[in-house]
């Protein structure tokens, strides 16, 4: 059984790194000890393959992807897997991957978060969500009165936040969906921030 396997949130941000050119620093748990993984992540892409290269200490692995997928982050969390476990020199195969839910639909919020988000439509009051950045995403929700809805305030980051504002009017799916798209759309303004810095 393997000792290390990364946590959704770090296959998010794999599958969002995989798709750039740089550098990418990841500080991932070990379990059973109090020390973590420290690697960087090197992306180069090409016109028709991508080299990712993983530097952990002295260590230095390299993986090229040929035709990158959509699967592409599951088979570069494998390697990193493999480097972790130690099973890079014995050629042994990787246990088979066990995805998140959320991670194969390509969603932002697992399903623990999803049951919250509904929640927090049905009752109001406020939310912190991990969604894979330095900085938790704060929601507030208020149920309007005069019609069936809410009012919701969602901000991102603390040094430099965004901020959206709106009122939906609605069943709770629809205010639960109109949500989510607000939602995602401020995550993605804010990593497309965070990758031009």
């Amino acid at each position: 059984m393997n000792r290390f396997s990364l946590a959704d949130k770090t296959l998010r941000l794999l599958a969002a790194q995989v798709n750039l050119n740089g550098t990418f620093k990841h500080l991932c748990p070990l379990q059973n000890t109090n020390q973590p993984l420290t690697f960087d992540l090197q992306v180069e892409r090409g016109p028709s393959s991508t080299l990712f290269t993983i530097i952990t200490g002295a260590e230095k692995h390299s993986l090229t992807v040929h035709t990158p997928s959509k699967d592409t982050h599951l088979l570069l969390a494998d390697f990193i897997e493999s480097i972790a476990n130690g099973r890079m020199d014995t050629a042994e195969p990787a246990t088979p991957r066990v995805t998140a839910e959320s991670v194969d639909r390509g969603q932002l919020l697992d399903t623990n978060q999803q049951e919250q988000l509904y929640q927090l439509v049905r009752n109001g009051g406020s939310l912190l969500l991990d969604v894979g950045f330095d900085e938790d995403v704060r929601i507030a929700v208020h149920r309007t009165q005069s019609r069936t809805g809410i009012t919701a305030i969602i901000v991102a980051g603390n040094t430099c936040p965004r901020t959206q504002c709106f009122t939906v009017y609605g069943d709770e799916q629809h205010s639960v969906d109109r949500l989510l798209r607000s939602l995602n759309h401020l995550v993605a303004s804010v990593a497309s921030t965070a990758l031009a810095a």
